[in-house]
């Protein structure tokens, strides 16, 4: 029984660790966000900048990598409604990804605001080309 517990830890860990390698694949790319089979966004993300289209509104971020797993999303520009929804008196909050879970091509993002926010969106992102 302690064999088994053991292995089973360890394969975990080997899993985890294996998946958290695989990170800096997704940097930079082309990718969509897909939820119940429609893309939701179409997403350019380079070292520094992400550009996020939906339909006809598209949203500029700055990205900051706090490490290979996890980035830091500045709003810059876009989402009229969200701005103008903000306190004047209070900065935009930023987004803080984190991959969590690696497929191939796709991998499963949290993000979270860096305020005290109950906010948490989950989704899964599929890199469908490099850069150009």
């Amino acid at each position: 029984m302690k064999k088994t517990i053991l292995s089973l830890l360890l394969f975990t860990v080997c899993n985890l660790l294996y998946s958290q390698k695989d990170c800096h694949r997704f940097k930079t790319g082309n990718f969509q966000n897909i939820e119940n089979g429609i893309i939701k966004a179409k997403i350019q993300r380079n070292d520094s900048v992400q550009i996020e289209q939906y339909g006809d509104k598209q949203i500029t971020l700055k990205v900051m990598w706090i490490n290979d797993c996890s980035y830091r999303l500045k709003f810059l520009e876009g989402n009229e409604a969200f701005w103008k929804s903000r306190p004047k008196d209070k900065p935009t909050p930023d987004l803080i990804v984190s991959v969590t879970n690696i497929d191939g091509n796709t991998y499963t993002q949290k993000s979270v605001f860096d305020i005290k926010d109950d906010f948490v969106y989950t989704s899964k992102i599929t890199k469908i080309a490099p850069m150009n």
